[in-house]
């Protein structure tokens, strides 16, 4: 190499990892899913307290509602996968519906149908299974092993949603963490 060349750009991973496995053996698209699916809850709160962006970046997802740890991030990709965001990044008419207290529980149905249609192909009533019923299905459909940690997140993040979209009586059906922490207090 001369001292006149360039040097070589990293590669992409997916440019690195085409080198190693062939197209076939490329790792399968799972169901979507977080690792702090905790948090998605709070998210839907917060989304609804503030304006629509025009894009809904980390940064938006940091400095404005507040959650800013790495974890976090992992919301953007699960917005869009459930159709809350177009790939751009875009709020679609199903966010500015989830803005809506009285239609959270809709849109997020509408969303996990939308998220997980292999699960909904085959068990139409997805969203009825059990914990255990529901890990043996993500371990059928993504070839993980149960326990896994991205089959109990997948898991986890299914049964968030569920809740979103299936509140118990009397319970909102989004959580506003600063009121929780109030009535802990006693304040």
């Amino acid at each position: 190499m001369s001292y006149n060349s360039k040097p070589k750009l990293k590669q992409t991973y997916r440019a690195a990892t085409a080198k190693i496995l062939p197209e076939k053996q490329m790792a399968p698209q799972y169901p979507p899913f977080m690792f702090a699916y905790g948090t998605i809850a709070q998210v839907f709160a917060k989304i609804q307290e503030f304006d629509t962006p025009p894009v809904f970046s980390h940064d938006f997802l940091r400095f404005k509602l507040g959650f800013g740890r790495e974890s976090d991030r992992a919301f953007i990709a699960l917005a869009k996968r459930i159709g809350l965001l177009t790939t751009e990044g875009t709020p679609t008419d199903m966010y500015l519906r989830l803005r809506d207290p009285a239609k959270v529980a809709a849109v997020v149905a509408e969303g996990m149908k939308i998220g997980f249609p292999t699960f909904y192909a085959k068990y139409p009533d997805a969203h009825d299974l059990d914990r255990k019923t529901l890990a043996t299905l993500v371990a059928d459909v993504t070839g993980l092993e149960l326990g896994h940690a991205n089959a109990r997140a997948i898991v986890g993040t299914f049964f968030t949603l569920k809740t979103l979209a299936n509140p118990p009586e009397g319970i909102a059906p989004t959580v506003n963490r600063r009121k929780i922490m109030e009535r802990r207090k006693g304040g």
